[in-house]
Parts: structure tokens; sequence; C-alpha cells
């Protein structure tokens, strides 16, 4: 798991990878608006990323996942 305070790096990083890297597999067009590379991957990594945090939000919600995770910091906090 991702600590929150790493989420804007981490888009940051991801955005700047699918200029640089993925640039020329971007779509060049859809519909009929010409895109680019920064606004695909922007596009792109920002949905994945949303559905990733709203999914992982819905797990660690869950009473057992919770139940464990408390488990967790006790255990390591405990040594």
């Amino acid at each position: 798991m991702v600590p929150p305070e790493a989420e804007p790096s981490r888009f940051f990083f991801a955005v700047l990878s699918g200029v640089v890297f993925f640039a020329a597999y971007a779509p060049v067009t859809i519909g009929n608006k010409t895109i680019d590379a920064l606004i695909y991957s922007v596009t792109y990594n920002g949905s994945y990323l949303a559905a990733e945090g709203i999914i992982t939000i819905i797990v660690i919600s869950i009473p057992p996942v919770k139940k464990a995770l408390d488990y967790v910091k006790r255990m390591a906090n405990s040594r």
C-alpha cells in the first residue's frame, strides 16, 4: 500500500513515463480531435489511479480487513 503523501509523486512519475516512453502508443485522434501525449497520459493515469484509490478505500473499510490492519500495526509497534 502506497502512503497517501506519495500519491502526487506517483501520479507525476506515471504521467512523465507516459509522455517520455509511451507517447508513440498514444492514439493520435479520438473522434475528430487530435490529442497530444501529455493529455492522454494525464487522462489515462488519472483514471486508473482514481479507480485504484476508490477500490483501496473500499477494501480497507471492510471490518475484517480493518481489524487485521490494526492487529499488524499493534504487532509492529510492540517490538
